[in-house]
């Protein structure tokens, strides 16, 4: 299936795109709006293209590395399916001790 032979190529450039949106927005990468709304495709797809690709992302796989109450990078996994990839790039932010969330530890 030509879709799967091609996913391996685009992971590396989704999970930096994962990483750099967190990092910007300071909360997880996910398919919810800002008011943690859940979207729609049409509604994902428009906000992705208006914010720009290092603003806002769709793709779960994106965490901030939060220390001291301070966002100071981010994390993105892809390669996986979506819970796969969200489940790895959390425990890589937990595994450093540090949170993901900017009121949290």
């Amino acid at each position: 299936h030509a879709a799967s032979a091609a996913a391996p190529t685009l992971a590396p450039a989704a999970a930096v795109e994962s990483a750099s949106a967190c990092k910007a927005n300071k909360r997880p990468t996910t398919a919810k709006g800002a008011q943690a709304q859940p979207l729609d495709t049409t509604h994902a797809i428009g906000l992705a293209l208006a914010a720009g690709p290092e603003r806002w992302t769709a793709m779960e796989g994106g965490y901030p590395i939060i220390v001291d109450g301070e966002c100071i990078g981010g994390i993105g996994v892809s390669g996986g399916n979506w819970e796969f990839d969200d489940r790895v790039a959390r425990a890589a932010v937990e595994a450093i001790g540090a949170g993901f969330l900017i009121d949290k530890k």
